[in-house]
């Protein structure tokens, strides 16, 4: 309903600025407003370039190239009804030829809010206008390609199974990466809130720094009670992550990154891992010692196993992770590494898995037969997309999607899977109140039929 009122609103704004008269200064400042949002856009600074577009809007409310630019702005910040809203606008306002990107960021916006047989329309039309060379660095095949997929799965009446964590846990802003240990009684979760620590904004998109959270359930109030205070000592003034976390709480995995903070405790962002003596005892942090995981670039989303033991006794874990060391053939990889009797091997691109475009948050199983992560060049919905893979005669097989039951047309990670349970959580861009942000959500697989649940 709120998007037909949307299009309806557009229509009688569009009637009655076509007889306005715009004067020839407001059409100029307007002009000189996009080319000032143009220099922020590509330097970044995409809100300041968002609040541009607008005023150049406002000075003149019929340019096209107004309403478009700040349609792209908006769809970057996750905007996404707003972005569709002005990227209407701007079609019935242009009347000249326009070049690729300008349909494929209509591909782009219209797939975001699920109109993906327009979206696949934009697509086309990029293709003709920048050619295959061009249309091969906008990845245009796997965006079409996402656009059948989300056809083909709502053919098959395929229905959404998660259910988001209750709104004393997710917000308005960023929540992600939800790991339950204790019988289900605690959560642990990452969010970009404004009680982080320091109060430190991320320069390079304008938002808090991540910081751990818990959350305790509470049977009386049948709702998560965030206890802020007991992560206090662990959460850093950069960048903090719970990646993994035994079920008995005593050993785990986060990714830190102080790099760009006062504290500057990091190179880049880095594993770390923890272990404490008893249940809810202090948590005793220290990095990975190991060059072939720590590097000077980005690693971090680490997932290990459980030990296992061979016939000599040898006790060996499997850990993955996520590393963009070879960032100029691949954006980000994921790497594999065994613990051998308390001693770090070679870490190894898990060649067989990754492409040119994102892996990330990867999960392994316990036992280490099934390896959960996200891609976004892979086919799937739309944005990242949760994957798996089953370890069979000593290598990963082919990834298989996991469809329309858990991914959506925007970005879907951080997936965990708790077997004891039959439940597990994963973390969607979603749209709360026109607003979309990440959130933490939380599905029942009792009654699916998924092969790793066999």
């Amino acid at each position: 309903m709120r998007k037909i009122i949307y299009s309806l609103l557009i229509l009688i704004c569009s009637h009655g600025l076509l007889g306005q008269k715009i004067s020839f200064f407001d059409k100029l400042t307007s002009k000189k407003l996009i080319g000032e949002g143009n220099e922020l856009f590509y330097a970044g600074r995409i809100s300041e370039a968002m609040l541009t577009y607008k005023r150049a809007k406002l000075k003149n409310p019929l340019s096209g190239e107004a309403c478009y630019q700040l349609s792209v702005a908006q769809f970057e910040l996750r905007s996404f009804y707003a972005a569709h809203e002005n990227a209407i606008a701007a079609q019935k306002l242009i009347t000249k030829k326009k070049d690729g990107e300008y349909y494929y960021y209509l591909g782009r916006i219209y797939h975001s809010v699920n109109k993906t047989d327009s979206a696949r329309s934009f697509y086309n039309m990029a293709q003709e206008k920048l050619g295959p060379r061009i249309s091969k660095d906008y990845d245009l095949n796997i965006l079409i390609q996402q656009c059948d997929f989300v056809e083909k799965e709502l053919k098959n009446n395929v229905q959404y199974i998660c259910k988001p964590f209750s709104r004393t846990v997710n917000s308005k802003y960023d929540e992600y990466g939800a790991i339950l240990i204790y019988d289900k009684q605690r959560l642990y979760f990452t969010a970009r809130q404004p009680e982080t620590t320091g109060n430190n904004i991320n320069y390079g998109d304008q938002k808090f720094y991540e910081d751990i959270y818990r959350a305790d359930w509470n049977d009386d109030k049948k709702n998560w009670v965030i206890n802020i205070s007991e992560m206090e000592d662990y959460n850093t003034e950069g960048f903090d992550a719970l990646n993994f976390i035994s079920r008995d709480g005593k050993y785990g995995l986060l990714t830190i990154n102080t790099s760009a903070s006062v504290e500057k405790s990091t190179q880049s962002s880095e594993i770390y891992e923890f272990e404490a003596d008893d249940e809810d005892s202090s948590w005793y942090i220290d990095p990975i010692k190991s060059e072939s995981i720590n590097t000077s670039y980005f690693e971090g989303s680490a997932t290990i196993t459980d030990t296992s033991f061979d016939e000599d006794e040898t006790a060996t874990q499997t850990m993955v992770f996520v590393s963009d060391r070879n960032a100029e053939k691949s954006l980000t990889d994921l790497y594999s590494v065994k613990r051998v009797d308390d001693k770090w091997e070679e870490a190894t691109s898990l060649k067989e898995i990754n492409t040119t475009g994102r892996e990330t948050t990867p999960f392994i199983t316990a036992d280490g037969k099934f390896l959960f992560f996200s891609s976004d060049a892979l086919p799937g919905m739309g944005g990242y997309d949760v994957y798996y893979c089953k370890w069979d005669n000593n290598k990963w097989g082919k990834p298989i999607n996991l469809g329309a039951a858990i991914n959506t047309v925007n970005d879907d990670t951080h997936f965990q899977y708790f077997p004891e349970f039959k439940i597990g959580t994963v973390s969607s861009i979603t749209d709360y109140d026109g607003y979309f942000s990440y959130d933490i959500f939380q599905f029942d697989l009792s009654n699916s039929n998924f092969p790793f649940l066999k």
